[in-house]
């Protein structure tokens, strides 16, 4: 059993806020949330957006329509009142506007004049509706107060106490509501360990978990969460953060960490990931193991700074000059962004190589509840050093897997010089022809290496399927959701998400598609970068589902194209041969 909740007002009103604390109080009340953001560039002016959807199951996806409305003005009911299903709830100040809506069942409440003449604080105002909100969900109320609270914790004691008194105005009016509105009684799990986690914050700390003890980064939406977090935990552990003059810098100062010696990491979206991409070149030639974050958004340029968008995969995949080996990582929820960050600083050290590891913004600001986190199941890998020796040391040495140890300075005899130019086996220029043909196949043999490891994905569904839907990142729980209540009319889909995107898993996107008849793979991009990558190495003709709105895909529209996909009862009963792949020469 869920319910989702949706609030929208003006930016600067305090919605986020009013969001996030009804987010965190419903977490900590043993509910499951899963809640996103929506909000433009501005720091005021324009709509915010925030929904929350909760229940007392695991959530994989923020759902389709809102159930309840939360409007702090006209332009909000506007927006998304037609959103709501019929007989849905709509709570609105109504000291702001007037609703007549006979498709919904409305409640005006005078949220101005509540909190500018009972609790005479009207910046409380937003407070005061979570606090309608939280006793309309029967919410704990000491949960609330007490994320209030800790929200507020650096403000003044008066500004606190009038907050807290809104809060307890608006509980009040919430639960004498409540009996007219019928919304579910949910079923808390208190005693269920579980986190509250962003992706950021997950992001963070799957690469303090991993040994990371430099970070150097410049602020960038929607990717500055994970500096802010990192600032307050690095020194903790006597890591460094360095916040940089740009993107260029910051990919330099982490580079020249990781050859000190230090497991480094930057993060970036777009128009920052464009400006490392020289020194991604670099780290690949030097063979220099690093972090890249890229928490994308829509482009291209300065493009839409707080949307969602999968734009940036062709990038990851090519952007550079010459031909530069790194690996691609793609997490597919919050708990997964901190194993997969584990996991990149391992493939990271191992191999000697950059690792990108790519969210967006509906992933890595998306608030969601988490099963605690297990770091047994990736445990940290560290890079391969050279025993201090007899001066005959070779940092380049030409291997059969391509990895050659490592040194860092002040080891003796274990100087060694990290260029951007080719060079030899001791890493001074070289320009030979035969040279450069042999360093160049070292680098790649460490990729060809790290393909055998990285040949997995994330499978649901039936094993033989009318459709198989193929995807990556953040769209994963909106597929899951849509497979499922596919499944449950009758209709077999099976959902495949490589757990890397370079090298791709191979062998079990070749099964996959062999296993079902067509394959459907959605996009949040217009051209379909990933369709179009596995038509061109593995020949498979896809259908595609592309979006690119800014806003994430939502269950019921991925529903929808797979039984586009998949047609009549007709075609369900004979089937078309399998979608296949074109064999290789």
């Amino acid at each position: 059993m869920d319910a989702i909740l949706r609030i929208s007002g003006r930016c600067g009103e305090g919605v986020i806020l009013a969001g996030e604390i009804l987010t965190l109080a419903a977490a900590r009340s043993g509910l499951e949330v899963f809640s996103v953001k929506d909000y433009p560039a501005e720091m005021k002016g324009g709509l915010c957006t925030f929904q929350l959807r909760l229940g007392d199951q695991s959530l994989v996806s923020q759902g389709d329509r809102p159930d309840l409305l939360l409007a702090f003005n006209e332009q909000a009911y506007q927006e998304h009142g037609h959103q709501v299903p019929d007989g849905g709830l709509l709570v609105y100040d109504q000291d702001v506007f007037r609703v007549e809506d006979e498709r919904l069942r409305a409640f005006g409440i005078a949220l101005t004049t509540i909190a500018q003449r009972e609790i005479n604080f009207l910046p409380g105002r937003n407070i005061l509706a979570a606090g309608v909100i939280g006793g309309l969900l029967s919410l704990e109320y000491g949960k609330i107060e007490e994320v209030v609270r800790h929200a507020l914790r650096r403000k003044v004691e008066e500004v606190v106490a009038k907050n807290v008194q809104a809060l307890a105005s608006g509980y009040q009016q919430g639960l004498e509501l409540r009996p007219q509105v019928g919304l579910p009684a949910f079923q808390p799990h208190p005693d269920q360990e579980r986190l509250i986690l962003t992706g950021n914050q997950a992001i963070a700390m799957g690469a303090l978990a991993a040994g990371c003890r430099f970070y150097s980064g410049y602020p960038i939406t929607p990717a500055t969460e994970i500096m802010e977090r990192l600032a307050e935990d690095l020194p903790k552990l006597g890591g460094d953060l360095v916040q940089t003059e740009d993107e260029i810098a910051a990919l330099a100062m982490a580079l020249g960490a990781s050859f000190a010696g230090k497991k480094a990491m930057t993060a970036t979206s777009g128009p920052g990931l464009s400006l490392m991409t020289e020194l991604l070149d670099l780290a690949s030639m030097a063979e220099i193991p690093v972090v890249i974050v890229d928490v994308q958004r829509a482009g291209p340029s300065t493009g839409l700074p707080t949307k969602t968008e999968q734009s940036d995969l062709n990038h990851l995949l090519y952007g550079g000059h010459g031909e530069a080996p790194r690996i691609v990582i793609a997490p597919t929820t919050v708990e997964d962004a901190f194993y997969q960050t584990i996991r990149a600083f391992n493939l990271a050290e191992k191999y000697q190589m950059p690792v990108y590891l790519v969210s967006d913004q509906h992933l890595s600001q998306r608030m969601q509840t988490v099963p605690k986190l297990d770091l047994s199941r990736f445990p940290v890998v560290n890079r391969e050093l050279a025993p201090e020796g007899d001066g005959k040391y070779q940092r380049y040495e030409l291997t059969s897997s391509g990895i050659s140890p490592m040194s860092v300075p002040g080891r003796e005899h274990g100087i060694y010089v990290a260029t951007g130019l080719e060079h030899d086996l001791s890493g001074h220029p070289n320009y030979e022809p035969e040279m450069h043909r042999a360093m160049t196949a070292k680098r790649f043999r460490k990729l060809a290496q790290a393909s055998k490891e990285l040949d997995g994905a994330r499978a649901y569904g039936p094993h033989q399927a009318l459709v198989g839907v193929l995807g990556w990142g953040s769209t994963e729980g909106a597929v899951r959701e849509a497979a499922d209540r596919a499944l449950r009319e009758g209709l077999p889909v099976a959902v495949l998400y490589p757990e890397a995107l370079n090298p791709l898993p191979e062998r079990a996107i070749r099964d996959f598609a062999a296993r079902v008849k067509r394959v459907l793979v959605p996009e949040v991009n217009y051209t379909g970068q990933l369709a179009q990558l596995l038509r061109a190495k593995y020949g498979l003709e896809a259908e595609r589902l592309n979006k690119s709105e800014g806003t994430p895909f939502t269950p019921v529209e991925i529903y929808q194209k797979i039984k586009e996909v998949a047609g009549d009862e007709h075609a369900r009963r004979y089937p078309q041969e399998p979608a296949g792949l074109q064999k290789r020469p």
